[in-house]
C-alpha cells in the first residue's frame, strides 16, 4: 500500500478553507482550526505558523505580544534634544496624520540650491558593494567610520589607527567619533564575537544586521555618558519608521511567502544569535561600565528577538546609503520633490539636505525615495514593495489620469 502524497495548498484555497471553518465554528482558535484543516484535508502539508498568519491577514484572530505584527509602518517623533540639535532652527518635525505619519517643514524661506542642514547618521554601515571584502576585518583601505579611501585622503590628512586592532581611520576626528559611537565595542581585540556576526552577514551578502547592530552599539555608548542620555538615544532609535522585517517580507512575497519563510527565518536567527553574543553584554575588554545600569525593561526589549526583527525592518524602511539618519528619515516622499539628499567629499557618511527649488516658510519639504526618472508604474511598484505605501502625490495622480485618458 503506497503512502499518501502531501501537497502544499495554494493560498486562495487555504484561505477559503479557513474562512469556511471559522464561519461554522467562530469560537475556534488557531490550534483547533489547524486540526480541522488537517482532518478535512489529510493530504495538505500545513504549519501552524502559516495558518496563524493567514488568519491574521483575514482578520480572524486578534494576536498579542510577539505574535502581533503591524501590516503598516509606524513612527513617532524623536526626542527634541536630538532633532533640534540637527535641525539648527532651519526646519521642524510635525506629526501629520496616520497615513503620512511625520513630516519636515521649513521654518524660513529657502532659495533654490540652498543647503538646509548637514547630518551625521545615528548609525551607519557601508553597503557591501561600496567597500573591500576585508573592510569589516579592519582593512587599511577605507576609513572605519566614513569608508572614504584612506590612500587618497592621506595626501591631505594623516590617517589614524586603533591602538589595539588593525582598524584604520582617515583622520583623528573620524577615529574619535567612531570610538564614541561603536568602535570601542567592535574592536576585534576587545570583541572577537563581533567578527562572527560580520562573517555571517558577509556570507549572506546582507548588510542590514550590521547597521542594526551599530544602532544598538550607539545606544550602549550613549548610556556610558549617563542614563538620561542613553534613554534619549533609545527613544530616538524607537522613533524611526518601523515595521518588523518578517511582516515586510511576508507582504512582499504574498502567496509565495511559505517558499521563503524557513530560509529567511534562519538568517534572522543566525544574525540575532551572533549579535546577542557580542553585545549582551559586550566582553569586559570593551570597557563598558554602565551596561547593568540600563533600565531592565529597556535592556530586555533591546535584546529581544522581536526587537531585532524591528531593527532590521527599520533599516529597510529608512536606509539612506547604509545609514539611519534621524532628521533625514522624517522627510516624506514625493515623486516631484523640492529637496534632495547629497553626500559631500566623496563619502556617503555625512548627508546634506539641499533644496531643488525655492521653498516658503511653513511648506513641507520632501525628497524622493525612488528614481524620479522611472515611469509611474515602476515608481509605485517600488514604493509598495520597499516602503509599504501607495503614492498619491500630484505627479502620480496626473500621470495615472493621462494614462487612463490615452487608453480610452
Amino acid at each position: 500500500m503506497s503512502e499518501q502524497r502531501t501537497v502544499v495548498p495554494p493560498e486562495d484555497e487555504l484561505q477559503a478553507a479557513i474562512a469556511a471553518i471559522k464561519e461554522k465554528e467562530p469560537e475556534f482558535g488557531i490550534p483547533r482550526v489547524c486540526a480541522a484543516l488537517r482532518a478535512n484535508n489529510p493530504a495538505w502539508q500545513l504549519s501552524e505558523k502559516r495558518v496563524r498568519k493567514l488568519m491574521g491577514s483575514l482578520g480572524l484572530v486578534q494576536a498579542s505580544g510577539e505574535e502581533s505584527k503591524s501590516t503598516t509602518p509606524t513612527s513617532s517623533i524623536a526626542p527634541g534634544d536630538f532633532v533640534e540639535a540637527l535641525a539648527s532652527g532651519q526646519v521642524r518635525v510635525e506629526y501629520i496624520d496616520k497615513v503620512k505619519g511625520k513630516g519636515v517643514f521649513s521654518t524660513r524661506d529657502f532659495d533654490k540650491g540652498a543647503n538646509v542642514f548637514e547630518e551625521t547618521p545615528f548609525a551607519w554601515y557601508p553597503r557591501w558593494n561600496t567597500i573591500s571584502m576585508d573592510y569589516y576585518k579592519g582593512s587599511n583601505r577605507e576609513c572605519q567610520l566614513c569608508a572614504r579611501d584612506i590612500e587618497r585622503r592621506s595626501r591631505v590628512i594623516r590617517p589614524a589607527r586603533c591602538s589595539r586592532c588593525t582598524a584604520c581611520f582617515c583622520s583623528n576626528l573620524c577615529k574619535k567619533e567612531a570610538e564614541s559611537r561603536f568602535h570601542q565595542i567592535e574592536c576585534s581585540k576587545n570583541n572577537p564575537y563581533f567578527v562572527q556576526l560580520a562573517d555571517t552577514c558577509c556570507a549572506f551578502d546582507w548588510g542590514a544586521p550590521m547597521c542594526a547592530a551599530r544602532a544598538i552599539e550607539r545606544v550602549l555608548m550613549e548610556y556610558e555618558q549617563g542614563i538620561e542620555q542613553g534613554n534619549c538615544a533609545w527613544r530616538s532609535l524607537k522613533a524611526f519608521t518601523t515595521m518588523s522585517v518578517d511582516a515586510m517580507d511576508m507582504r512582499r512575497k504574498g502567496a509565495s511567502w511559505f517558499l521563503y519563510e524557513e530560509e529567511y527565518e534562519n538568517r534572522w536567527k543566525a544574525t540575532y544569535s551572533h549579535m546577542k553574543r557580542s553585545l549582551c553584554p559586550p566582553p569586559a575588554a570593551c570597557g563598558l561600565t554602565q551596561f547593568d545600569k540600563i533600565p531592565r525593561k529597556i535592556r530586555d526589549e533591546m535584546f529581544s528577538y522581536s526587537e531585532w526583527l524591528n531593527l532590521i525592518g527599520k533599516y529597510s524602511l529608512n536606509d539612506q546609503n547604509g545609514g539611519l539618519y534621524l532628521l533625514q528619515s522624517c522627510f516624506n516622499h514625493n515623486c516631484d520633490p523640492n529637496c534632495v539628499v547629497v553626500h559631500p567629499n566623496d563619502g556617503m557618511y555625512r548627508a546634506i539636505i539641499q533644496t531643488l527649488r525655492p521653498i516658503k516658510a511653513g511648506e513641507e519639504m520632501t525628497i524622493t525615495y525612488v528614481n524620479p526618472r522611472n515611469g509611474v508604474n515602476e515608481r509605485q511598484q517600488e514604493l509598495r514593495d520597499w516602503y509599504m505605501f501607495d503614492c498619491q502625490c500630484d505627479r502620480c495622480i496626473e500621470e495615472n489620469t493621462s494614462k487612463q485618458v490615452n487608453n480610452q
